[in-house]
């Protein structure tokens, strides 16, 4: 008869997994620090503002080595995504302070330009975050408007856009109406969907918002999204909510019309890499496999990517393997810092030489 007082007794050798198998786990590629490549991956997922907030409130909390420039570099970067123009000077003041070199000066960047297309209308493409700072620059487009049949208004870039912000770009819609000038919304779909969560109703808060999404919803031809939101406005605000009106068929049709940006020039000595790369197909690396093929060492110019996502940085580390193991010689110049994190955190700065933009 078995003791009951036998501790031995309650343990059953023979019982699959009964005694846990310790599993090494798969060592690190990364050469940065983890918060460096925590931000690197958020913005190679395409969220900016959580990037930004991230390294913004650890950059001056952590001891980053030798990943220090890198990781400022990332945050001036961050800045300029978002538009953040008065944090971008402020660091830049530290910067030099710190470094004891000149720092980054602030730039237009060219998604803040505009260009007039052969159908006379101007493009304009506004990015990062829209807020007090979207004012002035949109205050602006009311003048162009009775110089121009219409406006292409591109908002694919938009980060994030508060009631502020959402009160200036519904002003700039009124005037254009009121003129009756079109202005063509490029990526209205995704500000829709952004601007929807933060109208709610009994919340008697950002009526701008709620606004600039009824008229959202009116040029995308939702009627039913408007009519919902119309019903929670009046309830919300006591008012009656702006009337359904249907929207002209011409705007999409302008908004298909839109011309491609020209890609910029690459030097016939290397291969560059350009625009926002997603996805692990290695078709978008085509142009460099068929240039790897007839030279030694391959140069790429990544001074046209902006950004690439996770699968594809991985893509894109396996086809660099896949040279080095051709006794190919890599070199990758001119990429941004934010790039150069995310490459660096999968370990590809050990497979190919990577070298950053000047500051």
């Amino acid at each position: 008869m078995a003791d009951p007082n036998n501790d031995l007794m309650d343990l059953d050798f023979t019982r699959p997994g009964a005694i846990p198998v310790a599993v090494e786990p798969k060592p690190s590629k990364s050469t940065v620090p983890p918060r460096i490549e925590e931000v690197a991956l958020l913005f190679a997922e395409g969220d900016a503002a959580r990037a930004c907030t991230l390294l913004e409130s650890n950059l001056h909390q952590e001891e980053f080595g030798a990943a220090t420039e890198l990781a400022w570099g990332m945050l001036f970067e961050l800045y300029a995504i978002l538009g953040k123009r008065q944090a971008f000077e402020s660091l830049a003041i530290g910067f030099a302070n710190k470094f004891e070199k000149s720092p980054p000066t602030w730039a237009p960047t060219e998604d803040s330009t505009s260009a007039i297309g052969k159908d006379g209308f101007a493009t304009v493409t506004l990015s990062g975050e829209l807020g007090a700072n979207a004012v002035q620059p949109l205050r602006k487009l009311h003048s162009m408007a009775s110089k121009v049949p219409g406006v292409r208004l591109d908002l694919a870039k938009v980060a994030d856009v508060d009631d502020v912000g959402c009160g200036a770009l519904l002003e700039t819609l009124r005037v254009f109406k009121r003129l009756k000038k079109s202005c063509v919304l490029v990526g209205s779909e995704r500000i829709a969907a952004m601007l929807a969560p933060k109208t709610v109703m009994g919340e008697r808060r950002n009526e701008a918002t709620w606004l600039l999404l009824l008229e959202l919803y009116q040029n995308l031809d939702r009627q039913e999204e408007f009519e919902d939101t119309a019903v929670g406005y009046a309830v919300t605000f006591e008012v009656s909510p702006p009337s359904w009106e249907a929207p002209k068929a011409s705007a999409t049709a302008t908004a298909v019309a839109a011309p491609a940006p020209k890609p910029k020039a690459v030097a016939a000595d290397c291969c560059g890499l350009s625009g926002e790369l997603s996805g692990g197909n290695r078709e978008s690396f085509a142009a460099l496999l068929t240039y790897a093929d007839n030279n030694k060492q391959v140069t790429v110019n990544a001074g046209g990517l902006q950004r690439m996502d996770i699968a594809c940085a991985e893509t894109f580390g396996l086809l660099l393997e896949e040279l080095k193991a051709a006794k190919k010689l890599v070199r990758i110049h001119n990429a941004n810092y934010l790039l150069v994190g995310l490459w660096r955190s999968l370990g590809i700065d050990k497979i190919a030489s990577i070298e950053p933009r000047k500051l």
